[in-house]
């Protein structure tokens, strides 16, 4: 990551924004949005599918997708996943893989760190 930052070691006190998990595959949680803007262009300029913009200005400016409607209802989405890639605090992150997920099997977590302290 770009920044240094791990999603799922970073967790914030208090959301105040909305997540959208209407997608099969991915969630977006715009708490940890710092619009970057990596996705809307990795989805335009790569992909060419034009699916994420940025709409409102300043404190209320949020990531969109196709006009506001939820991600799991646009149409123009690829389902590639160079938006999870390109984004540098992990607020488009494949599903399983958010801080709240993952604290629902604590047991796979406490095997993963132990399996990758004996490599």
């Amino acid at each position: 990551c770009d920044l240094g930052m791990q999603n799922v070691e970073v967790p914030y006190a208090y959301p105040r924004l909305s997540l959208d998990a209407s997608h099969p595959k991915f969630i977006i949680d715009q708490n940890r949005c710092i619009l970057c803007g990596r996705c809307v262009r990795v989805c335009a300029e790569v992909e060419g599918a034009h699916v994420w913009g940025i709409a409102g200005r300043g404190s209320e400016a949020r990531v969109i997708t196709e006009l506001g409607i939820d991600w799991g209802d646009a149409q123009m989405c690829t389902d590639c996943g160079k938006c999870v890639q390109v984004c540098p605090t992990g607020a488009i992150v494949e599903k399983g893989k958010a801080t709240a997920e993952m604290e629902k099997h604590p047991e796979l977590v406490t095997t993963l760190k132990e399996r990758r302290e004996n490599d």
